[in-house]
């Protein structure tokens, strides 16, 4: 894969353990991302995090990451806007590969980004066999991630085995499409959003190692 293709791999040895952590961006926000999450979850000591474009097609996202599966480590998506979308299309190749993925968490998905085109007629609401836990993120101030039906927010999964929860920031808390995913400074982080999406994001972590 070339340098474009991946701007923020970790690029660790093959004799790293604890999961391996894919993030994916949305359109124009790989550096917001970058200095958030992809910079908070390396300090927080997930050293293996890597940071992918929504433009990466989601075969070549589940090649990256489909040694480390093999090897027994836990795998993690993490998609915010388009990328959001494009954690259940990474989910759907490596599940084709007999891959499961241990936890995928999808932010401000949905909204006007439905009418980007890559989007057209994926529900990114039905959420595919093969995905062990799955947190789904939307905000009531954000229209661009977030849809003004409230029941078109909410995910359904297709297999039984798949523990799903929909978490649903309301209008008061202030959360738009940025601050759903700022991590710094922490002065000015959202309460919600530290509680509800940072400190949930490091206990799931902490199960998997």
């Amino acid at each position: 894969m070339s340098k474009r293709s991946i701007h923020w791999r970790a690029n660790l040895p093959d004799t790293t353990s604890g999961p391996r952590i894919a993030l994916i961006h949305g359109l124009a926000a790989g550096k917001h991302m970058e200095r958030h999450l992809l910079t908070f979850l390396r300090a927080a000591g997930y050293a293996d995090t890597s940071l992918y474009s929504n433009h990466l097609s989601p075969a070549r996202v589940a090649d990256d990451l489909a040694h480390a599966a093999k090897e027994g480590r836990p795998i993690v998506l993490v998609g915010y806007s388009q990328g959001g979308s494009q954690v259940l299309k990474v989910a759907k190749q490596l599940y084709k590969r007999g891959i499961e993925i241990d936890l995928v968490v999808s932010l401000a998905a949905g909204g006007l980004g439905r009418f980007y085109f890559p989007q057209w007629g994926f529900n990114m609401r039905r959420i595919p066999a093969g995905i062990k836990r799955y947190l789904n993120y939307y905000a009531a101030k954000d229209l661009l991630g977030t849809d003004l039906l409230p029941v078109l927010n909410l995910a359904r999964a297709d297999s039984r085995d798949t523990y799903l929860e929909n978490i649903g920031y309301p209008q008061s808390a202030g959360v738009d499409h940025f601050k759903i995913v700022t991590c710094y400074p922490t002065a000015r982080v959202l309460p919600e959003v530290q509680t509800l999406f940072l400190d949930r994001l490091l206990k799931e972590l902490e199960l998997l190692t």
